[in-house]
Parts: C-alpha cells; structure tokens; sequence
C-alpha cells in the first residue's frame, strides 16, 4: 500500500480542457489487484510476471500512452501507471526496484529495458523458429493454424520464401495436394488467402453434400452387447459407491445382496450370466505376405509384388501381364476350377493354360526357370502357392513379410552366380586406409588425357598440404581436455587395429602423440562382418566452439531443383582427406592398447567438420 501510495503521487492530476467542460481525470485505485484505471474505455490488462505475456503488456502501456499524452507528459507517471498494472511476482519485483530508487526508476526507457531483462523471453526468435519448423495443422481449423502461423511467423525472422514453404508442408495432406499446382511467386499473404477461402469451400460443399444426401441413411451396425437388464437391487460392484463397497468388504458382507455368509460368487439371488461375452472382435487387417520379384521373357524384365499364399493350390500369374511379357501360352492338360473358401470362383473362365517359361527372380540371388497357370480377370500380378513353397522350401517371416531362408533344394540349382558352398567364406577384416596401387586400373578417355593426373591414385593417397579451409577445432575457454579410457580389444580386433595403426602412419594420416588428451579408441561391427574404427570424441565435441552457420530447409533446396533434367555424379577418391589446421592435432588424440596417437587429417566423428 505504501509503494501504491508513491506511485500515485507521481502522477501528474490534469484539468479539464476549455470548452466545452469535461471531468478533470485522475488516476484511482479500484483495489490492490486491479490496474490503475484511466479512462473507462481503456483498461490495460494486470501482468503477473508470466514471460509469454511481457511484451504484449508492454504494448497495451505504449498505446495508453500515446493515447493520453496529457496525462502521462513525464517518465515518473509512465513507470507509476506500469507498476500499478503488475501483479503478484512482477509487483513484488517492482516495489524492490521503487525501494531501490536506482536509475531503473528515473528513467522509463531504463525501466522497461530491465523489465524485458528480467520478464522477457531471451530466446524468443529461436524458440519460435522450431516451434514454427515443427508446427503442422493436425486437427486445427485454417483458420486457427493461419493466425497461429503468422503468429509465429512475425517472430521467427525467417524469410518470406522459407515462411511459405513452411506453411505449405503444414498443410493436412489433402489440401496441401489441392494446392500444389500453385507455385510460390503469389506471396505469403495471398498463399495463406487463397488456402482460407480454397478450404472454406471444400467445407460448405461437405456440409452441403452431407445435408442433401439420402434422406433415411442406413443406421451403423452396432458391434456392442446387448444391454443387460438392470438387476433389481442395483448393487452390483459398478454401482456401489466406493464407501459402501468398502464397509461390505470390511465386513465380509457379499456385494450383490449385502448378506453375511456367502461371497458374490455364491450368491442366490443373483441372476445368471453368460458365460460367453458377446462382443463382436475387430479383428486387425493385415497386409498379404508379398515379395518383389523380377519377371523376364521375351527380352522383357518386369518388377512386380507376388503374392506368396501358403492357401493356394497353384502357381499363377495373369492374364494382363502374360500380355505384357509378350508370353506364349499352351493348353494344360486338365483344367483347373479355381474358388475361395466360400465356393464363388475367383476366375471369369476355367484355368486351362499355361505360360512359361519365365525367368524368376527373388533378391539378388535367387532365380529359376517357371511356368504358370494364366488367370484371367485377376487383380493379382502374381501368386506363388503351395507348389512352389513345396519346391523351395523357404524360412517365412510372418510379422515382418520376409524370407529368412531358403531350402537345402536350392543349392546349387537357384544360385547359379555364387560360388560352390566349400570355397564361401566370410572376410573379417577392418576399414582400412585407402593405398596407392601401382598399376592405373581406370581407363581415362582420350578427350580427358590432358587431366590424367587427375585420375592418379597415388597423388590421391598422399598427405595434403595445410590450407586455408582446414579443419580448425577452437575449445571453449572452460573446456576440459577428454580423458578417455582403454578399451579391451578381442584378438581379430587387435589385429585390425594394429593393420589400421600401421597403414595410417605408412601414409602420414596419424603420428604418435605426447598431448594431454586421449579419446577411447573401439571397433564397431558391420554388417557385412568386418570391422568400423571408432573413436569417441564426445568430450572433445562438448567442449568445442559450434559453428552457427545457416543450413538450408530441405523442401526450399529441393524446390530449387524444380525444371532440372540434367544431374552430375562426381565421386571423388580420398575426398575426405582434410588437414586438421596446424597446431589443433593435440586436440585429435586417441589411446590404444599398443599406443598413443594424433590424427593429421579430419577423422570422423568431429563437430564443425567441413562437408
């Protein structure tokens, strides 16, 4: 109350105007939560500290200002009528400031500046930035997700081009497909227009659709049981309260009748129920067991999804596609009747044809010559049943719709392209340091024999000169130098490591180390069986300075891409091979069993690195 008191006599009492007469206006307390009211068409909403709302208080004061510029003519009646708006944590915060009497309450533009400090988001502009990147309709009107983007938008300082794009890939499926034959040239403001008003139709004509539909719509079939008749006491265990269920319990009382001596489940009056529930089962839908494979006839390759069925009799294939191969059918000698489960034939005609022969591939391997049963009128390209699960005997993955494996039938007759089974065998080895070769096993073409030097695998190898694009690792000034530990290593691993240490030093990439750091050294298996060398550098990557550069949005670089027929491939050999910046190797460190050593070339793992 003492603080309110001061600040109301900072406030300056004006005079009516001369004429015509008007009540002279002064500022009142109406109570000590309320604001301190000044015009009764002007009330500024009280603020009780909350971050989100600092700024948006901030401008209902700036236009209370400007709009009695007689009443608040001095810094001293602007800060008063602020603190008379502020509330709970934020008035607590103001009457410490005002007891202070420091510069923060001389001066308004002080004040509100250490205001913002203390009650203002410091990270407003990235916050919404990623808010605004992960923001999407979902179940939003356009109308709710429009002004909640632009909300955002005015905030996240993104220009109008991402903003766009942004918006757009927010869009729910349906309507983002409506609107992608208009480009990006309209502008944000029109985009958003235009998206209103497309799905402001697209509503009135469901609704209209829905109204003017069939005036008597079957009812939906209810899968729900049939509805118990109310028992006549109402005491079964759903509608007890849970205190008279307690003292029935307390009391070993049976909670159907309330009697004493029998349990619910022994009780007499209670009436019988079935024992079987009646509920209707959803049962999940599930997606048929398909495999891709490739069909070649007649110079003709085909990818398409088989249907492998465990059900069906026969080996098929239709009508449409044995067209499509070019494919010459002969009679069978019998024909086949083909029918679901409940009788109704799956085919216009009796099955009385074949095609074949057909190339059959399954995977990279696997592949074999075939003949199939033509059925017409098929919504199936293929069908593998019960003939060819017999004849190859696979390993089925039902959950994942997989083939694990295939059968000893197989071997070697299905894999033609592999070697005999006695000479497979499984390399384990390590990722090794690419070596110069002697001999130039690339046939460069005449036109380019002027760039031969290029293509040479030896200047490719070889240590590249400091430059100034190097890998630089600048530490943060409190950073801890990573200490890392020694991993135990298997005897393969020791091997690997040992060939991986000597090839790195044959070609200068690493040299042994005196630095105080150490990051822990590891192999990680691949998948084809050998050997990744890794080094944790999580310590070190923690304690380096980040680079803050820009990184384009995805849907913006691939719009660049739009009219482009014409893509290049370079593959370069060694192209990760940068110099880490001189006098930054120290940094790079890694600890094996056998010693210690320093990269002088980027590794992989490290933050900042150039790509």
């Amino acid at each position: 109350d003492s603080v309110r008191q001061a600040i109301l006599a900072t406030l300056p009492t004006p005079t009516a105007p001369n004429p015509p007469p008007s009540p002279a206006f002064s500022p009142t307390v109406n109570n000590a939560s309320s604001p301190l009211s000044v015009c009764p068409m002007v009330c500024t909403t009280p603020f009780s500290g909350a971050a989100g709302d600092c700024k948006g208080f901030l401008l209902q004061c700036s236009i209370t200002f400007a709009t009695y510029p007689h009443v608040f003519n001095s810094d001293s009646s602007k800060i008063g009528y602020l603190i008379s708006c502020l509330t709970g944590t934020a008035l607590r915060w103001a009457e410490s400031i005002w007891n202070q009497a420091g510069p923060p309450v001389r001066s308004y533009t002080a004040f509100t500046h250490h205001f913002l400090e203390v009650f203002g988001r410091v990270d407003q502009e990235t916050s919404a930035g990623e808010e605004l990147y992960h923001f999407h309709q979902g179940t939003l009107s356009i109308q709710e997700y429009s002004v909640r983007f632009r909300t955002l938008a005015a905030s996240s300082g993104w220009n109008e081009r991402a903003l766009l794009t942004t918006y757009r890939q927010g869009l729910e499926p349906k309507l983002r497909m409506m609107l992608a034959p208009h480009d990006d040239s309209m502008g944000l403001e029109r985009f958003i227009q235009m998206t209103v008003r497309c799905a402001t139709r697209i509503s009135s004509y469901s609704h209209s659709s829905m109204s003017t539909g069939s005036a008597s719509p079957s009812p939906p079939v209810d899968h729900s049981p049939p509805e118990q008749p109310p028992e006549p006491m109402q005491v079964d265990s759903r509608r007890l309260t849970l205190q008279e269920r307690q003292r029935r319990l307390s009391m070993g009382l049976c909670l159907y009748c309330g009697q004493s001596n029998h349990q619910i489940r022994d009780c007499p009056t209670r009436p019988e129920r079935p024992l079987v529930s009646t509920i209707l089962p959803m049962y999940e839908k599930f997606k048929p067991f398909t495999s891709n494979v490739i069909l070649t006839a007649n110079d003709v390759s085909l990818t398409v999804a088989a249907l492998i069925d465990s059900g069906s009799a026969g080996n098929f294939i239709s009508s449409a596609l044995a067209q499509c191969l070019g494919l010459k059918t002969t009679p069978t000698e019998v024909r086949y009747y083909v029918q679901s489960v409940t009788g109704q034939s799956l085919s216009k005609k009796d099955v009385q044809h074949r095609a074949g022969p057909i190339h059959l591939q399954i995977g990279q391997c696997h592949e074999e010559e075939i003949w199939l049963l033509v059925l017409k009128g098929s919504t199936i390209d293929v069908v593998l049943g019960r003939p060819w699960l017999a004849r190859h005997n696979p390993i089925l993955s039902w959950g994942s719709g997989e083939i694990l494996k295939w059968g000893k039938t197989c071997w070697p007759e299905c894999f033609p392209k592999l070697p005999l089974r006695a000479t497979v065998s499984i390399p384990m080895c390590s990722t090794t340091i690419e070596s110069p070769v002697e001999k130039q096993s690339v046939n460069i073409p005449p036109c380019y024999s002027s760039f031969q030097d290029v293509f040479c695998p030896k200047r490719a190898a070889r240590l590249p000169p400091h430059r100034p694009w190097d890998c630089a690792i600048d530490l943060l000034p409190d950073a801890s130098v990573p200490q890392g530990r020694i991993f135990p290593l298997s005897i393969p691993e020791t091997k690997a490591m040992e060939e991986y240490i000597q090839e790195a030093l044959q070609q200068g990439y690493i040299r042994p180390s005196t630095s105080p750091a150490a990051s822990s050294f590891f192999f990680i298996a691949k998948k084809d069986g050998g050997l990744r060398p890794c080094i944790d550098y999580r310590a070190l990557n923690k304690g380096t300075v980040k680079f803050k550069y820009p990184l384009p949005l995805v849907p913006a670089a691939i719009e660049k891409l739009r009219g482009a027929k014409v893509f290049t491939k370079l593959d370069l050999r060694s192209g990760f091979v940068v110099r880490i910046r001189k006098g930054d190797e120290w940094k790079t460190a890694f600890i094996t069993p056998t010693g210690h050593y320093e990269y002088r070339v980027m590794p992989y793992g490290l933050v900042n690195a150039p790509s």
